[in-house]
């Protein structure tokens, strides 16, 4: 299962909906659809970023600083908004607000509960992805992850094989779908 789908199961199951309900006051409905909508994109963000040595090794400082395992519904009641809030501001650069917004609309929570499903997700993410990275070290026989391959690593994590087939052949491909632009983007 790739990172999308991953992340997908657990945040929006029932005990992370919960969290985010009362952290929000939005019903189950808007908080599981802002969700849907939020990370697919965040994570397509993240592996644009990596794509570059400076992103990667934001990325890699990142993820040293976001190592919490407790469970994902746990991580979302707890969260740090505000280090969630850097964190979307971090991914998304200058697009943070129109995000926001769009989550906004698409879910039917106003601004400021979309900033908060945002800012609770956010920090479990990264620890999601510092458990991938620490368990892909291991997997690599301790080799050291550095920036040079964070990027085709996040790749990995966010499309499975098939996917990542379908996006090669996507290569010069002229579609303007948001899905074309992100599979070409993370190749």
């Amino acid at each position: 299962m790739d990172l999308v789908n991953a992340l997908l199961k657990n945040m929006t199951n029932e005990s992370s909906i919960d969290a985010l309900k009362g952290k929000t006051g939005g019903s189950s409905k808007q908080v599981e659809s802002a969700v849907k909508a939020a990370i697919p994109s965040l994570i397509g963000s993240m592996t644009k970023n990596a794509s570059s040595d400076e992103g990667a090794k934001s990325l890699l400082g990142a993820l040293g600083q976001h190592k919490n395992t407790d469970s994902i519904s746990s991580q979302i009641k707890n969260a740090d908004e505000l280090d969630g809030s850097k964190i979307i501001a971090k991914i998304m650069g200058g697009g943070k607000d129109d995000f926001i917004k769009e989550i906004s609309k698409s879910s039917g929570l106003d601004i400021t509960q979309s900033k908060s499903v945002l800012s609770s997700i956010a920090p479990a993410i990264l620890s999601s992805l510092s458990a991938a990275t620490s368990s892909e070290k291991k997997d690599a026989k301790d080799e050291k992850l550095d920036t040079s391959s964070i990027g085709s690593f996040v790749k990995s994590l966010v499309m499975d094989e098939e996917d990542q087939k379908a996006a090669k052949s996507l290569k010069g491909a002229s579609s303007s779908s948001l899905l074309d632009i992100l599979k070409k983007t993370v190749l």
